[in-house]
Formats: structure tokens, C-alpha cells, sequence
């Protein structure tokens, strides 16, 4: 598959800064689509308005496309037998649920306070709603997210499954003679997800199912083989990356378009990520290291935080750029506190899950 170089971890901080940003953009995209800052926006210019504020919601692609690029890195020198392919995703379920369980529990408390203050009509989560959230099952039951963007997640846990299942398929199948390595099973299921961009395939399978966005995780773990290099996976990432953005464009599919975006600009911006000195800076790795807590708390945060700012502060546009600002900082606290009580432990949770060592070595790529 591919040859990790020993500045990785250098390069991959490409991958950090593009993380911050996503997370951002999806903060100032609740801030718009929550009504909360009317003024401003109506102040702003409307290209502004739609690429800083209105589009937020395309840091989802941008973050399915990283996930493959993290996922296809962390498992290029690992073996998928059954047991390296089962503490892939327990390594990974481990990582994302303390933070998220935190997220559920101020979710649920929130709506709790808002019934209790005055309105009556919402409606709290039962604990089978609770328990389907914990279990990352709420959207394949029909169950109404208690934080709106647990979606995602709902979605990234079915990645993980779907390519531990794909790396252990390619593995027990590398060295006979029709595949001699992971990267023939990586073309083709990346060729096989185009088919629901394109719309030649409309159905997902079932309720909340991963299918209709594996292609932008796999644009992600097609761009993660130019870790590796070599020209040829350069050219067929950017090509790839090149191909759903077409498609993106040719149905005004936004989604698809900001993944392929994102996969051509990771391609592009790789080797001169020595150079791009803001990407690398010590601020934007910092806040890249708080962007998972500020993605899944920010949306409480804005909200409880406005209801009590208008009680203070009416519409206007001095009171917008204030709230704007003062949001942004307590998003960035919180999400720096649930990093410190919830995250990190979950890493070091998951970094104690090993990779057994086998005899068996990882397919060399082509």
C-alpha cells in the first residue's frame, strides 16, 4: 500500500491545519443557520456571507476525506488479520466515545433546561434515545440526533468497519494471482463508490447508511498512498480527487465538490508544507488539537450561550461581531476543557489497544 516516509509526521500536520479549519467553518455555519447573528450577516456582502458563514457545512467532506487520509496512514504497516482488523475498530471507538458520551450528556441536559425554563413542547431523550445514541445507532433507528452534528459520527464508526473489513478482504487475498496488493482492492472500491455521486445508484442500503459518502473517504485513503511518494500515486489521487470534483460540479453537488477539493489541495500542498508556515504555526496545530471537542460541543455552546446574551444584548451589528467573537472564545474554552477531561484520556485509552505483530508482512504497493 504505502511506504510511510520518517517525516510523516511533519507532513501530516498538513492534515491537522485542514482539520482546524473544517471545525471552524462549522462553528460559523451554526451561527448562521441558528439564526443568531442576523444582522451581521445581512451586513455582509453575500459572497461573504455564503463562503464564510452559509457553506460551513462542507467541513463535513473536508473531515470524511481526512479520516481516510488518518485511517489509510495509521494502518500501512499493519497486517489485517482478524485480530489487527478488530483492534482497528475498538482503537478507534475508544478514541471518539468519552468525548462523544460527554457531548450526548450536555446535549440531554440542555434540552432538559430549556423545557424546564419555558418551553414545554420539547421533548427530552428517553433512555432508549440515549442508549441508541451511545451505541451510534440512532440514525438507522430514526431516531433524532440530541446534538445535530452526531450524525457524522453515525457515519465515520461504518467507515471504520467497512475498511478494517476492506484491508482484511485485500490481505487474505494479496499473493494469489489475480492480487498482489491492498491497492488493487483500494482502486476498486473507490471506483465502486462513485457509483452513488453520480447517481447511478440511489439506494444506501439502509436507514443512515455509509455508502453514498465512502467515496470521500476513499479520496482520503487515495491520497494518503502519496505519503509513499511515488509518482503514481500522486497522479491517481489528484486524478481521483480530480474526478469527484467533476462530478461535483457537473450535478451542483456541493459535498462532492469540497471533497475533491480537499483531496487536490492535500496533493498539491504536501510537499510544500514546509513552507506554508501558518498551516504548520504552533497556533493552528493547537487549536487542530481541540477540533474534534470543539465539533461536537460547539452547537450547545452557541445556543445556551445566545439565549442568555439577548437577554442582555439586542440585535444589532456591534452586539453580532461581539457575540461572534465571544462565542468563538467560548467555544475554544470548552472544547479545550472537554479535550483536557475527555480526549486525551481516550487517546491514551486507545494507544494502549496494540497491533499484534504477525509473520505475515503488509502487501507492497505496486
Amino acid at each position: 500500500m504505502t511506504v510511510i516516509t520518517t517525516d510523516d509526521k511533519h507532513r501530516l500536520a498538513l492534515v491537522d491545519a485542514l482539520r482546524c479549519f473544517a471545525a471552524f467553518w462549522v462553528v460559523l455555519f451554526h451561527l448562521s443557520e441558528g439564526t443568531h447573528i442576523p444582522t451581521l450577516l445581512a451586513a455582509l456582502p453575500q459572497w461573504v456571507k455564503l463562503a464564510v458563514f452559509d457553506a460551513g457545512h462542507l467541513g463535513v467532506p473536508i473531515f470524511f476525506v481526512l479520516s481516510g487520509i488518518v485511517m489509510a496512514t495509521t494502518t500501512a504497516r499493519v497486517t489485517m488479520n482478524n485480530a489487527n482488523a478488530a483492534n482497528f475498530v475498538a482503537r478507534r471507538l475508544v478514541r471518539l466515545a468519552p468525548p462523544y458520551y460527554a457531548a450526548i450528556a450536555l446535549g440531554v441536559a440542555v434540552i432538559a433546561a430549556k423545557r424546564l425554563l419555558g418551553q414545554p413542547d420539547i421533548e427530552i431523550p428517553g433512555a432508549s434515545s440515549i442508549l441508541a445514541h451511545t451505541l451510534f445507532l440512532q440514525d438507522f433507528l430514526g431516531i433524532r440526533n440530541i446534538i445535530t452534528v452526531f450524525w457524522t459520527l453515525c457515519i465515520e464508526v461504518q467507515f471504520y468497519i467497512a475498511f478494517a473489513l476492506l484491508m482484511w478482504l485485500a490481505d487474505q487475498a494479496a499473493g494469489s494471482e489475480l492480487f498482489s496488493s491492498r491497492n488493487h482492492f483500494i482502486w476498486a472500491s473507490a471506483l465502486l463508490a462513485l457509483l452513488w455521486p453520480t447517481e447511478i445508484i440511489h439506494s444506501i442500503g439502509w436507514k443512515g447508511g455509509f455508502i453514498g459518502f465512502w467515496y470521500s473517504f476513499m479520496t482520503g485513503v487515495l491520497c494518503a498512498q502519496t505519503l509513499s511518494g511515488t509518482a503514481q500515486s500522486r497522479y491517481i489521487a489528484m486524478g481521483y480527487s480530480a474526478v469527484v470534483l467533476l462530478i461535483g460540479v457537473l450535478g451542483d453537488d456541493s459535498f462532492a465538490m469540497a471533497a475533491g477539493l480537499t483531496g487536490l489541495s492535500f496533493c498539491l500542498l504536501l510537499n510544500r508544507s514546509v513552507t506554508l508556515g501558518f498551516l504548520t504555526s504552533y497556533p493552528v496545530q493547537k487549536m487542530a488539537l481541540i477540533s474534534y471537542s470543539l465539533y461536537l460541543f460547539h452547537s450547545p455552546v452557541t445556543g445556551t450561550f445566545m439565549r442568555v446574551y439577548r437577554r442582555f444584548m439586542p440585535e444589532g451589528l456591534a452586539s453580532d461581531i461581539l457575540a461572534t467573537v465571544l462565542i468563538i472564545v467560548c467555544c475554544i474554552v470548552t472544547a479545550a476543557i472537554a479535550y483536557l477531561l475527555f480526549e486525551r484520556p481516550a487517546i491514551a485509552w486507545s494507544r494502549r489497544i496494540k497491533f499484534k505483530r504477525t509473520d505475515t508482512p503488509v502487501p507492497a504497493p505496486l
